[in-house]
């Protein structure tokens, strides 16, 4: 029964999986390039228009943000990229277990999906039960997209 779900799902949201990639990877590309700013500069590091002194006073965010211009662009747009697909795969799974929690009948599953700006919502039915799945995606200037299902 999950399987059949999580297929039905996958089909219905190909939109999704490509729309939220690739604002990932777009965000990523211009995370990087923001990050770049933060050049090192003698003795201390330029990090958002702050200069901090080369030692262990750094935040733990902000050393995160200096390691990650180490990894390079094209390794730091993989890791974004791949990170946005395991959490579309994982965030499929879970929205099948919900449903599968509902017990709809499979075999009657009739289902509809609809875009609303960036969002997507999919409606399954069996004609007797109707669950009502979407998503909440949020992203800006300096955070990264993410989404999560909620259904009713």
């Amino acid at each position: 029964m999950m399987t059949k779900i999580v297929e039905i799902l996958k089909k219905e949201t190909k939109s999704l999986k490509t729309q939220y990639v690739e604002m990932t990877e777009k965000w990523a590309k211009k995370e990087f390039n923001r990050l770049l700013d933060s050049n090192c500069d003698g003795n201390a590091i330029l990090v958002r228009g702050k200069y901090y002194p080369k030692n262990n006073s750094l935040k733990q965010s902000e050393t995160a943000k200096i390691n990650l211009l180490n990894l390079g662009k094209d390794i730091f747009l993989k890791k974004s990229v791949d990170s946005a697909k395991e959490h579309y795969e994982n965030s499929i799974l879970k929205l099948a277990d919900r449903i599968s929690k509902k017990g709809l009948n499979i075999d009657k599953l009739k289902v509809e999906t609809s875009h609303i700006g960036v969002n997507i919502e999919t409606t399954l039915t069996d004609g007797k039960k109707t669950v009502n799945a979407f998503t909440i995606i949020a992203s800006g200037e300096i955070q990264r997209p993410h989404y999560r299902y909620l259904i009713k």
